[in-house]
């Protein structure tokens, strides 16, 4: 019951978003499809950190890789909605891979593991011009088309996404419901008890691992095609960063802290846009990524489960009543 009502509160969340982009200057259309996008990559981030209690600062590797393989084949003729399923299909697989070789080890090390994973990338998509045009990027990426419904505009974009976070959602808490999530989520507990339960350590974190690549690279074909031309400047350290940050801040133990996390993070970064010239003339650089630090230590000192967590927890049976009083 607790989840069907999370489901609604995040499908009427969309709606109501939209309505207040005519309203409220930060949440413009175009800054709404931003929050779904990287919302719908956040809870894959979230199934594997929060879940499977495996560190990742490579996710956007992934985003990358559905991004640039509906690029690639959109421009060899393939349709969106193939080339989309083949970047899902393609970063599963790849998570997989790498996850058979690096979720083996620990701590910082697999931090640093997942980090070069995503330098790696990043790299690899600047230098290979034939395939990636490099520097320069990709351009002509059609619309994606749903039947009758063509992605032209901000405001499809943003419901088809907002619809498929939604679907995302659903799909999650199925995973967390079914036996291989519980077994993925005693381990993220406890390895040592879960191995000792039975639990295949290996092969539950490449399932979480591929299962929350598989919602970047949808995250990021969507994107690809929102846009309508790539670069690597996209899928870079400091997009891992805020996918980080937005998981973080909105809280990993909660099926709303994707999308309340990236809401709270283009809100920052608009912010942050709109104010810092005002008092340094001529600011020009990425001052979002200072207020992001400040941003999530102050929700982990104030609630480490993040902002869905501080409401969580928040029981006004549990506030005492002065001496005397009933």
């Amino acid at each position: 019951m607790k989840r069907a009502l999370t489901y609604l509160v995040v499908l009427v969340m969309g709606p109501a978003l939209f309505a207040l982009s005519g309203v409220v200057p930060l949440l413009s259309a175009g800054n709404l499809v931003v929050v779904a996008l990287h919302g719908l990559a956040a809870i894959g981030l979230s199934l594997i950190m929060g879940l499977g209690g495996q560190i990742s600062l490579g996710h956007a590797a992934f985003y990358g890789v559905g991004a640039y393989t509906s690029a690639i084949l959109t421009g060899r003729g393939v349709a969106p909605v193939v080339a989309m399923l083949a970047g899902m299909v393609l970063a599963g697989v790849l998570a997989a891979i790498v996850g058979r070789i690096v979720l083996r080890i620990r701590g910082h090390f697999l931090a640093m593991a997942t980090l070069a994973f995503g330098l790696i990338f990043f790299f690899t998509v600047r230098a290979w011009d034939a395939l990636t045009g490099g520097n320069a990027g990709l351009g002509g990426i059609p619309d994606l088309a749903l039947g009758p419904l063509i992605l032209d505009n901000d405001r499809n974009v943003f419901f088809v996404t907002w619809a498929i976070l939604v679907l995302g959602l659903v799909l999650a808490g199925n995973l967390v419901d079914s036996r291989q999530g519980r077994a993925v989520m005693a381990m993220g507990q406890s390895e040592v008890a879960a191995t000792s339960s039975g639990v295949d350590l290996v092969r539950s974190k490449v399932i979480v691992f591929s299962v929350g690549a598989v919602y970047a690279a949808v995250a990021g074909s969507l994107y690809a095609h929102w846009v309508n031309y790539i670069s690597p400047e996209a899928f870079d350290l400091l997009a891992s960063v805020r996918f980080l940050v937005i998981a973080s801040i909105g809280g990993l133990g909660s099926m709303l802290g994707a999308p309340v996390g990236s809401l709270v993070i283009v809100i920052i970064t608009e912010l942050t846009r709109t104010v810092v010239p005002m008092f340094v003339p001529g600011a020009t650089g990425s001052y979002e990524v200072t207020l992001y630090g400040i941003a999530l230590v102050a929700v982990l000192v104030l609630s480490r489960d993040g902002i869905t967590g501080a409401f969580r927890r928040f029981d006004v049976t549990k506030i005492r009543t002065p001496a005397g009083n009933p």
